[in-house]
């Protein structure tokens, strides 16, 4: 007897009348595909015997897969994209039963142990994490590793940990950047205010970091760091406090999403304009501070494609058990008014 002829995804194609493309991008849950047209390529694959390790082992599966996030309610203008990101990506993993848990904690480095205790009693597959220390989580995120369940860090990281993998723009590479813009546009004079949510945090540290080796290529004069705990108030506060404590200031460089804040005062002060800033990422309360020139560059950061490719890390390495890099860097982009509405979110994307 003739063994039978295992199905391609050529036949998949011919049975089901679409594109060999459309079946490709059906299982392996791409981009850029109908969910009905998933739905149906998904039906005639599991008729005809098609079995990919994503196929077989999701649609065999009596219980969802969960995949479970941490995000922090403070600096929405930053974190609501990443969960935007997370948001979208499960949405296109739906058919293959994926569902999302999303947890919240006050603000970065506030209640996450709590949080994270509470999710070590429920059941779920992998978590997207946004860790406020640089080390005091890690013995939870072991934990989780421990259990099976794959962690993935977005926005900063946690190095010494078990996590899987960070999805981050390399924050280094984002101070170094950092410096050299401010040092251009200070033709490499004057004093700089760099503003942090804290030092604790890795991606606050290494950005600090990258920004004085550059500054020490580039510029010269005073570099003060100031540390705002993740908060729009003490920001503001610093903005005053670097304008009467740092000598001959010309520059700040705002390393996290409180630009607003630091925009603000400056313009209560009379400065605006005549301190460069570059601030991180973009949104809509920042376009009026780039449009007026208070805000001289942006290093966007993407936390929309943060949260949805940490999402797709995790749901590969489940199903599939592809094992992603230890850090997935993403590239920083320097936005400038004559380039800021490529990176606006609309409206529609916003209300999602």
């Amino acid at each position: 007897m003739t063994p039978r002829k295992r199905p391609t995804i050529k036949d998949i194609a011919l049975a089901s009348g679409f594109s060999i493309g459309t079946v490709d991008r059906a299982l392996h849950g791409r981009k850029g595909i109908h969910p009905e047209t998933r739905k149906k390529v998904l039906s005639v694959a599991r008729e005809l015997g098609y079995e990919t390790n994503r196929v077989a082992s999701v649609l065999s599966r009596n219980t969802p897969v969960v995949l479970a996030a941490l995000f922090p309610r403070e600096l929405h203008y930053f974190y609501d994209d990443v969960r935007r990101g997370f948001h979208d990506a499960t949405m296109e993993l739906r058919d293959f039963r994926v569902l999302p848990h999303i947890r919240e904690v006050e603000a970065l480095g506030k209640g996450e142990e709590e949080a994270l205790e509470g999710l070590l009693g429920e059941r779920i597959d992998g978590l997207v994490l946004v860790p406020g220390h640089r080390s005091r989580l890690n013995a939870y995120i072991d934990r989780f590793a421990e259990r099976g369940v794959p962690v993935v860090t977005v926005s900063t990281d946690a190095p010494g940990s078990k996590r899987l993998s960070a999805v981050y723009v390399d924050p280094r590479k984002n101070g170094e950047l950092a410096g050299e813009l401010i040092a251009r546009f200070l033709q490499g004079e004057g004093s700089v205010a760099v503003m942090v949510g804290s030092l604790d945090i890795e991606d606050h540290f290494q950005k600090v970091q990258g920004f004085f080796a550059s500054w020490e290529r580039f510029g010269h004069g005073v570099v003060r760091v100031f540390e705002n705990e993740e908060d729009e108030n003490l920001a503001y506060e610093s903005t005053f406090r670097a304008l009467w404590e740092v000598p001959n200031l010309r520059g700040i460089y705002v390393a996290t999403a409180n630009s607003p804040a630091v925009c603000r005062a400056l313009e209560e002060a009379g400065r605006a304009g005549s301190v460069a800033v570059v601030t991180t990422d973009l949104f809509g309360e920042m376009v009026p501070y780039l449009s007026k020139g208070v805000i001289y560059a942006t290093i966007f950061q993407n936390p929309y494609r943060q949260g949805f490719e940490a999402v797709m890390l995790l749901f590969r390495f489940l199903v599939e058990g592809v094992v992603p890099p230890p850090c997935r860097y993403l590239e920083p982009v320097v936005v400038m008014r004559s380039n800021m509405e490529f990176y606006i979110p609309s409206k529609e994307e916003e209300k999602r």
